[in-house]
């Protein structure tokens, strides 16, 4: 977050009149906002490098930097195109004072780090081609030049490879095996892209027919880092809502943030993590109403709310 951005947040003053329930709201806000900065900066241990503000990425509606530096958001395309997300362009400008999250460059791709993960004790099942190795060469100070290199990235030297059963032109990782341990992460191009329907991104992450299990927690035991998972066990229903993802109308993030945040801070949200047979799992966010958030794409998703529903009602919460 800019020094601007700060000090405009820091004179908003909250009135007297509010609700217990709103005030817990905005704290919740800004936890998750905290939380998902952390979360990216600190992935895998280091500190990682794009030059978008990702703070400002979630606050105002993914707003990518260009090479003038100027803001560059995700719009609807003409009539029957959907949701474009651009290419992230990198400022040529000095970025030492931004957020940064992780990156590597393949195959003039950018790619960041993911919402999906995959538990180390089987990454060694996935790893396809060698694609190379990390060069761990771009820092806040990094040229454009820099950005121009085959496998630049902001992570130190790591050896890359395709993902055995996706796309590469979507989905890569990093996996290393050092002393006993294994360093494994995917890493997901998710610019420069049209959303027409969920299909475009669920449909690369493979779910249906993949499931190995299910579980959901609270929002305020995920923005609070409590394992206090619950399974889902009605296997029909989960597997309904995981095909109508496909379906899903995806609309920008942007402009209906505080509809977002609002459904947040009256507790209509859960997080839903959906483990496949490969040993990977997926993220999401679901909103009440029957909306889906994957990580900090400028695109969310609205589901069909009969299906919506039947899997909503099993993420009880029992007081």
């Amino acid at each position: 977050m800019t020094n601007r951005v700060k000090h405009e947040m820091d004179k908003i003053e909250i009135p007297s009149e509010l609700s217990d329930r709103s005030r817990k709201g905005v704290s919740k806000a800004s936890v998750e906002m905290k939380k998902r900065r952390r979360l990216n900066l600190t992935g895998i241990g280091i500190a990682a490098a794009l030059f978008l503000s990702f703070g400002a990425f979630l606050l105002l509606g993914g707003t990518y930097l260009n090479d003038a530096g100027d803001g560059q958001q995700a719009f609807i395309g003409k009539e029957g195109e959907g949701v474009v997300i651009p290419a992230i362009k990198l400022p040529k400008r000095n970025t030492a004072d931004m957020d940064m999250i992780g990156l590597i460059v393949y195959n003039g791709k950018i790619y960041t780090q993911t919402n999906s993960q995959l538990k180390p004790e089987v990454a060694k099942t996935l790893v396809g081609e060698k694609l190379g190795v990390t060069k761990g060469n771009i820092d806040e100070w990094s040229s454009q030049k820099s950005y121009a290199e085959e496998l630049a990235s902001t992570i130190s030297h790591a050896d890359v490879y395709a993902v055995k059963g996706y796309d590469r032109d979507f989905r890569i990782m990093i996996y290393n095996e050092r002393d006993g341990n294994t360093r494994a992460e995917f890493y997901e191009n998710l610019n420069g892209i049209t959303i027409n329907s969920g299909v475009d991104l669920f449909g690369k992450l493979k779910i249906v027919d993949h499931v190995s299990s299910a579980y959901w927690r609270t929002s305020d035991e995920w923005y609070n880092s409590i394992d206090n998972f619950k399974p889902i066990t009605d296997t029909v229903v989960l597997n309904a809502f995981l095909e109508e993802l496909d379906y899903a109308k995806p609309m920008l993030r942007g402009p209906n943030g505080a509809v977002l945040d609002d459904l947040r801070s009256d507790g209509g949200s859960r997080e839903l993590t959906v483990v496949l047979q490969d040993g990977s799992s997926v993220r999401l966010e679901l909103l009440e109403g029957g909306y889906i958030v994957y990580g900090a794409m400028d695109v969310y998703f609205k589901m069909d709310e009969a299906v919506f529903s039947d899997l909503w009602s099993q993420l009880h919460i029992d007081y």
